[in-house]
């Protein structure tokens, strides 16, 4: 009789650590999941964040040049250009917002200076970057690595 409750006992002992084994597993395989979710969330969100970054930096240095006369897409060193252009002390100079090998640049200087496109200071990583202008309505549009578009519309109050 003692030896059937010991085999009893024995069962239960062993089903009860089965279960919590299970258990074990489980919450690790959870765990793993959730990590590779949250990972892939974090990855998209950032490259959201640079998508909308870029095109929010363009359109504050748009507004803040929108002047009669003091903005222009431009084909500059062989690259479509945004020419910010400001006159200080009798001297115009240009900032000049471009797109060049995944990276939107920027470089300021006399008007009519020489540069080579990796001489601007990298703002953002972006796959693409397009600007266009028509009728006073400027277009931006980026895309990211895996296919995800952001456009931006800015409406020059000069135009």
């Amino acid at each position: 009789m003692e030896n059937k409750k010991s085999e009893r006992g024995l069962v239960h002992t062993v089903c009860v650590l089965a279960v919590i084994c299970m258990f074990g597993i489980s919450a690790m395989m959870l765990g793993s999941v959730g990590a590779s979710v949250y990972k892939n969330i974090a990855e998209r969100n950032l490259d959201s964040f640079e998508l909308r970054t870029s095109l929010s930096y363009v359109k504050t240095k748009i507004n803040q040049y929108d002047e009669v006369g003091k903005i222009a897409i431009k084909e500059v060193n062989g690259l479509k250009t945004l020419v910010l252009s400001e006159d200080v002390e009798g001297e115009i100079f240009d900032t000049l917002v471009y797109f060049y090998k995944g990276k939107l640049y920027e470089i300021t200087g006399a008007r009519g200076m020489k540069f080579k496109p990796e001489d601007g200071f990298s703002i953002l990583s972006v796959d693409s970057f397009e600007i266009s202008e028509k009728d006073g309505l400027v277009k931006l549009v980026t895309i990211d690595d895996d296919g995800s578009t952001e456009t931006l519309y800015v409406k020059l109050r000069t135009a």
